[in-house]
This record gives C-alpha cells, sequence and structure tokens, in this order.
C-alpha cells in the first residue's frame, strides 16, 4: 500500500524515509508510523528554516531543548510529551544504525504532563444504553450486540468495527480481532454477549447483503459499517439514553477500570487488551486506583478516631 507521508528537506528526508522501512519492518500499526514521520517532518522543517541550519546527525542538544519549549509554548503539554517521546525514538534509531555515537536526547528529560482523567463508563450507564435497544428488529438487534461486543471484550472501535462473521466462534464465545502492531488475538466473552450476537445474526439473515462477510451490516443497504458508523451507533444510542457524550473507547477503560477494581491479574489484562508496555495498566487502571483508595479511606475512617 503506498502512504503520501510528508519529508522534511535535505539529510531530515533521507534518513526519514529509511526510519520508515525500520518501523515498517518492526510492524508499526500505519497509524503509528504516520505519527512518527509527522513529528519528524515538523522537527526537521523547523531545524533547515533556522539562521544557522542542522542536519539530524549534526542537531545538538540545545537546539531541540529550544525546539520542545517552542511546541510547549505553542501547543499543549501532552502534544509536547508525545513529540518527545517520538523525538527521542528517532535518535536512538540514528545510533543503532550508527549513524550518531550518542542520542543528543541523551540527557533530555520528557516535559511534565499529568495525562487528564480517563472518562469512565459507568454499568448504570451501560445499562442506560441497552434499554435504548430492547427490539427485536434489525437496528435494535445490531445495536445491542454492537454495545455488549464493546462492553465485554474491551476491543477497540477499529477491531469490532471490522470484524468479519468467521471472527465469531460461537462454540467457543470468542472474537478474533486484528489490533495494533498487525497482531492478533482472541477475546472471550461471557453468555449474554453471546445471546445477544446470536439474536443478531437471525436478523442478519435475512438481511438483502446477508452474502457480505461483514459481520456489522448497514441498515438501508450500505454494507458493512465502519469504524465512523460504530461510533456514531455509540453516539446514538447516548443521547438516546440521556447520559451526555460517550465513544467507544470508554467501554475500553470501563473494561479495565472494573477488571482492576475486582483484584484481576494484571498480566491477564493486559493480554486480553493487547498491551505491550505495562505503562498501560497506571494510565488505564488509575480510576480504579482512585476508587479503591477512598474504599480504603471511608472503611479506615482515620479521621474519627479522635
Amino acid at each position: 500500500m503506498r502512504h503520501d507521508y510528508k519529508y522534511a528537506p535535505g539529510e531530515w528526508g533521507t534518513l526519514g524515509r529509511e526510519w520508515r522501512r525500520s518501523l515498517e519492518a518492526d510492524n508499526k500499526s500505519d497509524n503509528t508510523v504516520r505519527i512518527y514521520l509527522g513529528v519528524l517532518c515538523q522537527l526537521g522543517t523547523w531545524a533547515m528554516a533556522l539562521d544557522e541550519p542542522y542536519e539530524p546527525t549534526e542537531i545538538p542538544t540545545s537546539a531541540l531543548r529550544d525546539y520542545v519549549k517552542k511546541v510547549l509554548d505553542t501547543t499543549s503539554p501532552g502534544n509536547a510529551h508525545n513529540q518527545f517521546r517520538t523525538m527521542r525514538t528517532f535518535f536512538n534509531w540514528l545510533v543503532t544504525e550508527e549513524e550518531i555515537d550518542r542520542s543528543p536526547m541523551a540527557t533530555m528529560k520528557a516535559p511534565h504532563y499529568e495525562p487528564p482523567d480517563v472518562p469512565i463508563l459507568y454499568q448504570d450507564m451501560m445499562g442506560a444504553l441497552l434499554e435504548t435497544c430492547p427490539g427485536r428488529d434489525f437496528v435494535d438487534r445490531r445495536d445491542n450486540a454492537i454495545l455488549r461486543c464493546l462492553w465485554a471484550t474491551a476491543g477497540r472501535r477499529q477491531e469490532v468495527s471490522v470484524l468479519n462473521l468467521d471472527d465469531v466462534d460461537q462454540d467457543y464465545d470468542e472474537l478474533k480481532v486484528f489490533g495494533k502492531g498487525r497482531r492478533f488475538r482472541t477475546i472471550p466473552y461471557g453468555a449474554k454477549t453471546g445471546q445477544a450476537i446470536a439474536r443478531y445474526l437471525r436478523v442478519r439473515n435475512r438481511h438483502p447483503q446477508a452474502a457480505l462477510p461483514a459481520l456489522w451490516l448497514g441498515a438501508t443497504g450500505q454494507g458493512g459499517l465502519s469504524p465512523e458508523g460504530v461510533r456514531a451507533i455509540v453516539a446514538r444510542r447516548a443521547t438516546q439514553a440521556g447520559i451526555g457524550h460517550v465513544h467507544p473507547h470508554m467501554f475500553r477503560h470501563a473494561y479495565a477500570h472494573y477488571w482492576q477494581l475486582e483484584g484481576g491479574n494484571e498480566n491477564d489484562l493486559m493480554r486480553i487488551m493487547g498491551w505491550k508496555s505495562r505503562e498501560m495498566l497506571g494510565r488505564y487502571g488509575s480510576s480504579a486506583a482512585s476508587e479503591r483508595a477512598h474504599k480504603s479511606a471511608r472503611e479506615m475512617a482515620i479521621g474519627d478516631r479522635v
């Protein structure tokens, strides 16, 4: 597949193209490659526009500090933090490729960044969503099954949206999803989700486009649903339920929240979620940690002991 990535001038572009091949060889997702190359293009364009231009193998730490400060001043701490990590990955790659002896970022620290609190889809909110689609018609049964799949599997919107019929194992109650890093993983689901899928498949068999391989079909003959279509379904049902803005990724955070709140094994959670880094446990588990801390504080009631 051809991608029209943007590259900075000079050696930034030459090495950027080589880095792209390395990222692809490491099985990075198309989106990750696009983000990384976008950051490199911004950095390289800035470096080459300076009164004293710098190529990637020559740029000093002081210039990189200036660039990070510029990003902080003109965008956000979150963007600066993400750009810093991408830049560090690139210069570490240059060291690996023996283009430079030492990364100019070796002594630099990432800009301080406190991730915002992750919005959680609580159980009562999920119940309200399901109450909006109790019917037996095609749309209600499809939407009910999609909501339950998101809730019961912690699948990403992209993963759940592009499921095919062959990805559903009704004998073992499992979904086979194709996730980040171009990796397949199998996710189990419970009896209620299995029931919702089975009911949907019965009405799907009567759909004019039932022969299509896509699991989720549109109601008006437009073929399989897109990830944007699944997002729109979740938003529409949330509006009907009167629970405010809800997006598919909130189901994923809810899964991690309740798993950790009930003391589930963290390694098992990483496998279900498709994570390779334990860093995600802290980010997704912050709400559960806060809830456990508040519960302990209430039970211990230290303030009431005098």
